[in-house]
């Protein structure tokens, strides 16, 4: 049965995230905000930490996220247990008096936070471990609880060493029994998921920097700086397009064997043939609900998708 046009969310988003039961919205700066099946809410929007959140992802039913203020020079890597109410925490003027480690604040409701000591670059999750890069520093695997499990030295893309930004880690993700680390110039970097240790590097051979990357089982969508969308399968290019503009965000439509992607004030059915509708608010988010697609837009806005 569809769903009725969900309300407006009370704030800008930045992304969304997929429950056991609903889902999570959050904000630009910060705000959570639980939303049910039907992609409703009924309670207010909490900053558990008054900056904006770098990266997320879910274990169990748990939010792990890194804050970072680069102003503060502060960061901070939390777990929120998402089966309790959230709470609002510390302000911004709270942050600031803050004079050492030991009057450290962190986010309201934790169940377990870290002071970072270097920039969280980025960040995945298998459900049950998390792993993150540091910047400088290293590869981190965790469990839910925080307790360690392994680390490796920070990545380097042999593959792509000579080429602009072979340094810059732009997002990791799990691939079944792999990590996968991907850097600007296009370099793959696949450790073992279990022990941290190298399995390969590789290039993808795509002339572009890369900003972006999603995945789906064998498909990957690979989005450069530039508006690029490479569509490859088990690691061979099946499509190249132009999507003119930045790509917030893509997600795999297997109805239709397609991704859909939230680009610059438009959204896009990348088939054989680039299907294209333009809208006048910028999409950062797409799902599907009792089987049709809505894309969320950057004013809080939920719209039934035209493709």
């Amino acid at each position: 049965m569809a769903i009725s046009t969900p309300p407006q969310l009370p704030f800008s988003p930045s992304r969304i995230l997929q429950l056991d039961e609903g889902y999570l919205a959050i904000g630009q700066d910060g705000q959570l905000l639980q939303l049910d099946q039907n992609l409703s809410y009924s309670d207010n929007p909490v900053n558990p930490f008054p900056i904006s959140i770098e990266q997320a992802c879910i274990v169990g039913n748990n939010l792990v996220a890194t804050w970072l203020d680069a102003e503060l020079m502060l960061a901070r890597m939390a777990s929120i247990d998402l089966n309790n109410k959230l709470v609002e925490g510390p302000s911004k003027a709270d942050l600031r008096v803050q004079k050492s480690l030991k009057t450290a604040l962190h986010p309201a409701g934790n169940t377990w936070s870290r002071v970072l000591d270097s920039q969280p670059l980025a960040l995945a999750s298998d459900g049950k471990r998390i792993a993150f890069v540091l910047w400088n520093k290293g590869i981190y695997c965790l469990n839910e609880d925080s307790s360690e499990i392994w680390r490796s030295p920070y990545p380097v893309w042999e593959m792509v060493s000579k080429l602009p930004r072979s340094d810059e880690t732009i997002c990791m993700s799990f691939n079944d029994s792999e990590i996968h680390i991907w850097c600007a110039a296009g370099g793959r970097l696949v450790l073992n998921a279990d022990d941290g240790t190298v399995v390969r590097s590789e290039k993808v051979d795509i002339d572009a920097v890369v900003e972006n990357i999603f995945h789906n089982e064998l498909h990957e969508l690979v989005c450069s700086n530039n508006g690029e969308a490479f569509h490859l399968v088990d690691t061979v290019l099946r499509m190249q397009t132009d999507i003119t503009g930045p790509i917030q965000y893509a997600a795999w439509d297997s109805d239709s064997n397609t991704w859909r992607i939230c680009g610059w004030r438009k959204e896009v059915l990348l088939l054989d043939r680039p299907t294209t509708c333009d809208h006048s608010e910028i999409p950062i988010h797409c799902l599907k609900v009792e089987g049709e697609w809505w894309n969320l837009f950057n004013d809080g806005n939920w719209k039934l998708s035209n493709l």
